[in-house]
């Protein structure tokens, strides 16, 4: 099962950084409007995250996190994780910062995240 992961991972255009930091699901009308989780791992074009807020493929939402990201997306994908959370693939619609100069997510996760995960391997 692993092999497949890594030939998945392969195949995305933008490479995923780990990052493990909380964030707040807001979804306009469903029956939660905000539910929180963990941002496991965020690229370019897309994250993942754990939670166990109910949501559907095709879903759109808004999340805020702790650190100066908004972002708006979409799930893509969800795999059943441990302890009744799902793992949510995601991908953006529209990502934004508030208070800071980055321009594009490429510059916001190297500046606060690439150091990490080469520190971390």
């Amino acid at each position: 099962m692993k092999s497949k992961m890594v030939q998945k991972d392969e195949k995305r255009k933008y490479a995923r950084v780990p990052v493990g930091i909380g964030l707040e699901i807001h979804m306009k009308g469903q029956p939660i409007n905000k539910a929180r989780g963990t941002i496991v791992d965020l690229s370019d074009g897309g994250m993942s995250f754990l939670s166990d807020a109910v949501m559907e493929e095709g879903m759109s939402f808004y999340l805020s996190a702790k650190m100066p990201l908004l972002i708006r997306g979409e799930v893509r994908s969800i795999r059943e994780a441990s302890s009744g959370m799902n793992r949510y693939g995601i991908r953006f619609h529209k990502i934004g910062f508030s208070g800071a100069d980055e321009s594009r997510p490429r510059t916001f996760i190297n500046a606060h995240f690439e150091k990490r995960a080469v520190s971390a391997r």
